[in-house]
């Protein structure tokens, strides 16, 4: 934990109003990270203030709150369940040399086990700890962090594991972030049947000492880990990478088995509710990626492997670019179905969108869906006692296709042409929920080097698309502003 050198100054102190913009969870845990991270205590009313029913902080909240206090030896008053207010006091000072912390002054452990008592979601727990840990992770005496959390990998209204896993990893180390990698030992879902899960994240810390050069002489390296360690947060501006070509689609697909039909209605090939999600949404990713732009798509080789050829049909040959299957998985209620959609780009980003949903109390959709699917081929059968489950699918499928679609095309107008006629502006590398979780380290990295990059700041503002930004990004944005003062 962090040891107490001085106590902050009141006129460092930060007062944040918890109805601000989208007033929810999301401005709470960035709020703390950048407390702990920058050793500005932060009081927070108000909290989730937005939010219809029940306000002040959910159990996921909560337990961020305590566990980020815990690991960086901060001080927390109003941090129960259901409090509106929060104060949360780092006991650590700031470097002198940048906005972070003097890491002369933090230890850490290279182990974590934190256990939720509900299926509350784990990757909004490890969003709070993700940029703390970062930075003080190099004074751990491993190569990594390891932090093993258990809650659950597929929540309502979080990011999943299979999202982080396949979006999040791969576009964090495209925009400079150390390694992270994420473990899976068994899923948890928020709905239906309480089931917990656990995932481990291997943290890979910013200016860790096991990342320096291995040549480098032993007495040299000692020496520089005497000092103190300068800020490393990598600058990021999305506006130097480009969204790249769409090469390739993937398609998770977690959803039960026991939906199954009688063996003379398989006319469609499948016989499961899983199978019939797999192939309904590759069915319909292939009809609307028709529609869009040729351009949006990498052009498809001529010469492909024999052993694809044999394995595609006539209809995956029409595709702009191949729609493969990359995780299906039975789950054991009909509460438990999610689908997730990721765009490979040929500039190495991932734009990924995705849906949890159930069909137990799913309304059966009307009846011009039934005509779709009929029209289609992919009718189940109409005295089937499973049709509100397969037609409320059918359902999910085609919103998270449509979501999807809206990701990857290519027709956002300029958000303020009016600005600056002489450039045009263009939407970011990643989807839109990616666009937020990138906001903390775009704020770390101008804090970091302030005064370096002053002009690409401007430009950033002036040609990227703001008319992408979900009030999420905005928000995200406003805590970073008001704690990072950038």
């Amino acid at each position: 934990m962090a040891t107490s050198r001085s106590t902050p100054s009141k006129s460092n102190h930060v007062y944040l109003n918890g109805r601000t913009l989208e007033g929810g969870g999301q401005l709470v845990r960035i709020a703390i990270g950048l407390s702990a991270l920058t050793g500005r205590p932060v009081s927070i009313d108000h909290v989730r203030g937005n939010r219809e029913g029940k306000q002040g902080l959910k159990r996921s909240h909560a337990a961020a709150v305590k566990l980020l206090a815990e690991i960086s030896g901060s001080k927390v008053s109003g941090g129960e369940v259901g409090s509106q207010f929060l104060n949360f006091f780092p006991q650590s000072t700031r470097s002198k040399s940048g906005p972070l912390l003097d890491l002369s002054q933090v230890t850490v452990r290279s182990e974590y086990n934190i256990k939720l008592t509900t299926a509350g979601a784990i990757l909004l727990v490890f969003q709070a700890l993700y940029p703390y840990l970062l930075h003080v992770g190099s004074q751990a005496t491993a190569p990594f962090v390891k932090i093993t959390i258990t809650g659950g990998t597929n929540a309502s209204y979080s990011p999943s594991y299979d999202y982080a896993a396949q979006v999040i990893v791969p576009n964090f180390a495209k925009l400079g972030l150390p390694p992270l990698s994420i473990i899976l030992h068994k899923r948890g879902w928020t709905t239906g049947p309480v089931d917990l899960g656990a995932v481990t994240f291997h943290v890979h810390t910013l200016g860790s000492r096991y990342n320096t050069d291995e040549n480098q002489p032993e007495e040299s390296s000692k020496k520089d880990r005497a000092g103190e360690p300068l800020c490393s947060f990598p600058w990021i501006n999305l506006m130097n990478h480009e969204r790249g070509e769409v090469t390739q689609i993937d398609i998770t697909v977690l959803a039960p088995d026991q939906f199954t039909l009688n063996a003379d209605a398989k006319e469609g090939g499948w016989s499961t509710l899983r199978q019939f999600i797999e192939q309904f949404t590759q069915h319909t990713l292939r009809r609307e990626t028709r529609k869009l732009d040729p351009s949006i798509f990498a052009k498809r080789s001529t010469s492909r492997p024999l052993e694809e050829d044999a394995s595609e049909t006539s209809s995956s040959k029409h595709t702009p670019v191949p729609i493969k299957i990359h995780t299906s998985e039975a789950t054991n209620h009909r509460s438990h179905v999610y689908i997730l959609l990721v765009a490979h780009t040929s500039s190495g980003f991932r734009i990924g969108h995705d849906i949890l949903g159930g069909m137990g109390g799913d309304r059966l959709p009307k009846s011009r869906n039934k005509g779709k699917l009929k029209k289609q081929g992919q009718e189940p059968q109409r005295d089937s006692q499973n049709e509100k489950a397969y037609f409320a699918a059918a359902n999910l499928v085609r919103r998270c296709v449509e979501g999807f679609i809206g990701e990857i095309s290519d027709e956002s107008p300029n958000a303020q042409p009016d600005r600056n006629p002489a450039s045009t502006a263009k939407r970011a590398c990643l989807d839109s929920y990616m666009r937020d979780q990138v906001v903390v380290f775009e704020a770390l990295g101008k804090a970091c080097h302030a005064g370096g990059n002053d002009s690409d700041a401007t430009d950033t503002e002036i040609l990227e698309d703001e008319r992408d930004w979900t009030l999420h990004t905005k928000t995200a944005q406003w805590v970073c502003r008001q704690m990072l003062d950038v």
